[in-house]
């Protein structure tokens, strides 16, 4: 049992390590649904989608950031492997969605699926790792994505950006937190 226990304090800390995801696409999610918005309804700007090509500049850094990290990585746990696979999944499910609901002309649609996702990521990357927070947060984007069915397009962006600030910005925060509480128990 207590080696369970610590291989999932070691992938804690690695996700603490790696906030820097959840914190990247938190961030960039925020930024490209506030933007669209604004473009949309503020400058009535025709083309409001194009702040989802930041997620080409997502990509880019999340891969260079991975292949740092393995080059660095000494010891591969099963459980930081199955992050590892299970975020590249996600990865690549959100861009083939994307995809098919551009060819298909049902971008106006994809928020509430996207959302759905959302939840399930959060909730799973929780249990995986037995973290609340995260699991809190996957159940706020189920919420999120009923509430998105009800509402026009433009309020689904700013559905979008309360989503990812529940699962992923404050989830990063939360984990870097506690790492740095444990970092201070340690020097005491």
């Amino acid at each position: 049992m207590s080696v369970i226990r610590s291989m999932l304090e070691k992938t804690k800390q690695d996700l603490s390590d790696d906030s820097f995801y959840f914190n990247l696409w938190g961030w960039l999610i925020f930024v490209a649904a506030i933007g669209e918005y604004v473009l949309l309804k503020v400058f009535k700007y025709p083309q409001h989608y194009l702040t989802w090509n930041l997620m080409w500049a997502g990509a880019a850094l999340s891969i260079v950031h991975g292949i740092r990290k393995g080059k660095k990585t000494k010891v591969k746990t099963y459980m930081n492997e199955t992050m590892k696979y299970f975020g590249i999944g996600c990865g690549i499910m959100f861009t083939i969605l994307s995809f098919i609901f551009v060819y298909l002309q049902l971008w106006e649609h994809a928020f509430p699926v996207y959302f759905l996702l959302y939840g399930f990521l959060s909730f799973i990357a929780g249990a995986i790792i037995h973290y609340t927070p995260l699991r809190w947060a996957g159940a706020a984007c189920w919420v999120i994505s009923i509430v998105s069915v009800f509402v026009q397009f433009d309020m689904q962006l700013l559905l979008m950006a309360l989503a990812v600030v529940f699962a992923f910005i404050i989830p990063a925060y939360l984990i870097r937190g506690e790492k740095k509480k444990r970092m201070q128990q340690i020097d005491i």
